[in-house]
């Protein structure tokens, strides 16, 4: 019954996303969490259960993400209240909230962009991709009665990192790398928390000669997902031109959110190779696998 009643919460948020698609919802940094002692309605972020992608165990929320962006709606799909909290914030990971009695949809985001992403009436939420980084998110339904409600999230990383290692030589004068792929990068489905474009990605990165890896992060649109990216080197030269150095593609990269594509070959040499697909399990078995490619 609660699932069904979620759906149908849902289906009203999306129906009136519809009718007013023209409207964009972004919000500022304005908005503050109203007092933990006055609000009927109190958030916590207090688990964050997802493998970390540097070595670190569970931590407090700001272990994790430097901004978190609480968003709230109700059954007509109408953005009622909401709060942006920045680490250094007095509180940081839980928000209260006054609420008449009723239904909400409430959309949490924790993420490490140097600004807010923008949350659009179509039910988008777009983080530049060029500030995309370690993400969370999680989309729960509220029933505030008479008594108000206290409730602590869980939030849910829905990023793939994927991470190239050469086993090749760095070209000498290296210092640019271009990453093309078609996907989504940092723009989000808030109800589901899946990739809701696939557009060609253009990763651009300042690099060196003695970089041992290098990596970016992408928002996989379903539970399993490949992409192919087109790898391109440069160098600059002393006068500001742009000299080619290298170029390799290297097909059906699987990617899944919460996890590391690890992907080790020569990098450089513009040869195509064979290539095999494995999958280790991780230190901690509780945490999802990490997906290691050989080509």
């Amino acid at each position: 019954m609660k699932s069904k009643k979620l759906c149908n919460v849902l289906t009203l948020v999306l129906m009136a996303a519809m009718v007013s698609s023209c409207e964009k919802m972004v919000p500022t940094d304005g908005a503050k969490s109203e007092t933990l002692q006055n609000g009927n309605v109190i958030i916590h972020v207090s688990q964050f259960e997802q493998k970390p992608f540097e070595s670190r165990s569970r931590g407090e929320a700001s272990d994790y993400c430097t901004r978190l962006c609480f968003h709230i709606y109700d059954e007509g799909g109408t953005r009622v209240k909401y709060v942006n909290q920045k680490q250094e914030d007095a509180g940081f990971g839980s928000a209260s909230f006054t609420l008449d009695e009723g239904r909400y949809v409430l959309v949490v985001v924790g993420h490490n962009a140097s600004a807010n992403p923008s949350f659009s009436a179509n039910e988008k939420v777009s983080i530049s991709g060029k500030n995309l980084g370690d993400t969370f998110w999680c989309c729960e339904e509220l029933e505030v009665k008479s008594d108000g409600l206290e409730k602590s999230l869980e939030l849910k990383r829905i990023v793939s990192l994927v991470r190239f290692i050469p086993t090749d030589e760095n070209p000498a004068t290296l210092d640019q790398m271009v990453i093309k792929y078609k996907g989504s990068r940092g723009t989000f489905n808030g109800l589901t928390g899946f990739g809701s474009t696939d557009v060609n990605q253009t990763v651009d990165m300042e690099v060196s000669p003695d970089d041992t890896q290098f990596e970016f992060y992408m928002i996989p649109s379903a539970l399993e997902n490949t992409l192919s990216a087109e790898i391109s080197t440069y160098s600059h030269s002393a006068t500001g031109s742009v000299i080619p150095l290298t170029q390799k593609t290297i097909d059906q990269i699987p990617v899944k959110r919460n996890c590391v594509t690890i992907c080790r070959g020569n990098l450089f040499d513009g040869k195509s190779s064979e290539r095999s697909v494995f999958i280790t399990v991780s230190i901690d078995g509780e945490w999802d696998e990490d997906i290691n490619l050989t080509f």
